[in-house]
């Protein structure tokens, strides 16, 4: 299990990098409590794994966001801090026409406060356990929703999540999203 857990942050590291230089833009994104118009001056860019736009600068988003890589979109609803785990709400559609998507929340990573001049930066991988995605398969044109979870978060004032994910299929599609955290309200148990 520790093997696997290092593993998929290993590998997890190297495809945020590449998918940090990868094309994507961010959708217009709001905060749960406090919802906005698509007009607002949300803060646009690129993220990796979006199949939508040019640039490769890291931009931080409000939630929801969501992340289009070939006909799978990953969805962030909101997030729920614990004591053991930093849980992300998620929905996952597959739009592909026959393919099966499958999910490993084993490679779930989180990093907080990237990049920051001013707050500690802090990377965990994923929980032990993860109901809700565990030997997950998503048929074509189905989609799946529920929580995943990473480990939990030390920091306590979080300014930024960079939220890592992986999925299996054809083809292995990477999805990277840079979560503005600044006034968010976490969902608690």
């Amino acid at each position: 299990m520790v093997k696997k857990l290092v593993l998929g942050l290993i590998c997890g590291s190297i495809v945020f990098t590449g998918a940090v230089f990868m094309n994507g833009t961010p959708h217009a994104a709001q905060d749960i409590d406090n919802p906005v118009s698509i007009d607002s001056n949300y803060v646009s860019g690129t993220t990796g794994g979006n199949e939508n736009s040019s640039g490769s600068e890291l931009q931080l988003q409000k939630l929801p966001v969501t992340q289009t890589t070939n006909g799978v979109e990953v969805t962030i609803h909101s997030i729920r801090r614990t004591g053991q785990t930093t849980d992300f709400e998620i929905t996952i559609k597959n739009g592909t026409a026959n393919e099966t998507v499958v999910v490993d929340p084993s490679r779930l990573a989180v990093q907080t406060n990237h990049p920051s001049a001013d707050k500690a930066s802090e990377k965990v991988g994923a929980s032990p356990t993860n109901p809700d995605f565990t030997g997950a398969t998503i048929l074509p044109g189905k989609e799946r929703h529920g929580w995943i979870s990473g480990l939990a978060l030390t920091e306590k004032e979080l300014e930024s999540l960079i939220v890592e994910l992986l999925l299996d299929g054809s083809e292995q599609r990477a999805f990277s999203f840079a979560i503005d955290c600044k006034n968010l309200k976490f969902r608690t148990l």
